[in-house]
């Protein structure tokens, strides 16, 4: 009868283990899940600032496009005005 109450005691140590185990793996995906979540959203603000200086960029290149454009226009001789 002593080594059955051994074999329970073994039993029941192995079971509390694997409850201690089941509980910190569900404890290490809790923390896990929060840490995802604050990367989706640090890649998401990432993705909307790339968004927000691609359009500066592109508002930037359209204006020297345009000042270019005009200082071409003054510097250029108007058409039929060459030399001579």
């Amino acid at each position: 009868m002593a080594k059955e109450m051994d074999k329970f005691d073994v039993l029941e140590e192995r079971i509390n283990r694997l409850v201690d185990a089941y509980s910190a793996l569900q404890e290490e995906k809790e923390a896990l899940g929060h840490r995802l979540a604050e990367r989706e959203l640090e890649v998401q603000k990432l993705k909307e600032k790339i968004s927000h200086f691609s359009r500066e960029r592109e508002l930037a290149k359209e204006k020297v496009e345009g000042l270019l454009s005009r200082v071409d226009r003054l510097i250029s001789p108007p058409a039929g005005m060459g030399k001579g």
